[in-house]
């Protein structure tokens, strides 16, 4: 009887000391009401960043709406591969990946003002390319892809975040 309440009891005294030092979950941050609304506008189609920011947005319950007061661009998306480094018979034994996205956002209330310019986020990571399993290494650069698209989409919510509004 005493192990049934132990387990229950433990894991609500460690919820309770973790909201009380203030933490908080990986990617949730404090949304002010005037940029709780935005729309989300990709010029350049397909999109690979504009599902994982849509992602992004909603997780920190910030709604995609056209006529929001704030629109966030998507400019431009590009993606590379280089040769990190080399084996000895000249194969890549590393490949390095680089993500850039340029976006802006604007302010639909005061013609088209920008509230943040021009701007671009970048992540690099490098994983090691598996010779002897193609098909393995292929999927590791897609889920490397992945995980830097959401390291992306990340950084443009916290910039978008960072809006000094009038609230």
């Amino acid at each position: 009887m005493r192990a049934r309440l132990t387990l229950p009891l433990f894991a609500l005294l460690m919820s309770l000391t973790l909201s009380a030092c203030g933490f908080k979950l990986r990617g949730f941050y404090e949304v002010p009401e005037a940029l709780s609304q935005v729309a989300l506008v990709a010029r350049q189609q397909p999109s690979q960043i504009e599902p994982m920011l849509r992602s992004a947005l909603r997780v920190n319950r910030i709604d995609i709406t056209a006529d929001a007061r704030y629109q966030l661009e998507i400019l431009s998306e590009r993606n590379t591969r280089r040769t990190a480094t080399l084996t000895g018979d000249a194969d890549a034994d590393e490949y390095e990946l680089r993500s850039e996205v340029r976006f802006r956002v604007i302010d639909q209330q005061r013609d088209g003002f920008e509230v943040i310019p021009e701007r671009r986020v970048m992540t690099e990571r490098v994983y090691t390319n598996d010779r002897d399993n193609i098909t393995a290494s292929s999927s590791q650069e897609g889920l490397v892809r992945k995980q830097m698209q959401q390291d992306l989409a990340q950084q443009i919510v916290r910039q978008y975040l960072s809006i000094k509004t009038d609230a």
